[in-house]
């Protein structure tokens, strides 16, 4: 299925003063959301990652028992100003090779939660190595080695919880 213009759906973005703000209408913003099966639907800056243009991008893989042997099917990328499902049952193994530079770089930092699994199948299905990763269940387990509280390693935080602890997010 071919869509002649992106999505179009409300998603709150940060309001920049530090307060809150009186009208939560307005800072409501268009975010485009692109489904993208070509590399040429992304934006250059993700594909060609340059020391003068540092990124920092949302990102999460969906896919059945995504691991080594299952099958990864969407990569999620959050920019700023739009979302891109990227669909890897469509666009294959050359969407793949052209997302690799940015997702082995060290000027794109990759933001996600339990990053385990889609490492592991990016790496076993397209021989991607993610680096400059920032997955929020291990900072959130390390600032909390820090203040001497500590959560069983057989029972991590989920992002659901994260969003809802008052001492992190606690927007739920």
């Amino acid at each position: 299925m071919v869509f002649a213009t992106p999505y179009q759906t409300y998603i709150p973005l940060p309001f920049d003063s530090g307060e809150e703000h009186k009208d939560h209408e307005a800072v409501l913003s268009m975010v485009p959301i692109h489904i993208v099966t070509h590399a040429s639907q992304l934006p250059k800056e993700f594909l060609f990652p340059s020391s003068k243009n540092h990124l920092i991008v949302g990102f999460d893989c969906e896919g059945v028992q995504l691991c080594h042997y299952g099958t990864l099917c969407i990569m999620q990328l959050a920019f700023l100003d739009a979302i891109y499902l990227v669909d890897v049952i469509q666009g294959g193994e050359k969407l793949m090779k052209a997302c690799k530079p940015a997702l082995e770089s060290s000027f794109i930092t990759k933001v996600i939660h339990d990053c385990k699994r889609d490492s592991e199948a990016l790496y076993f299905h397209f021989d991607i190595k993610l680096h400059n990763v920032m997955d929020t269940q291990i900072a959130y387990s390390l600032i909390e080695k820090q203040r001497g509280r500590r959560r069983s390693s057989d029972n991590p935080i989920s992002f659901i919880a994260l969003l809802a602890d008052p001492n992190y997010c606690g927007t739920i």
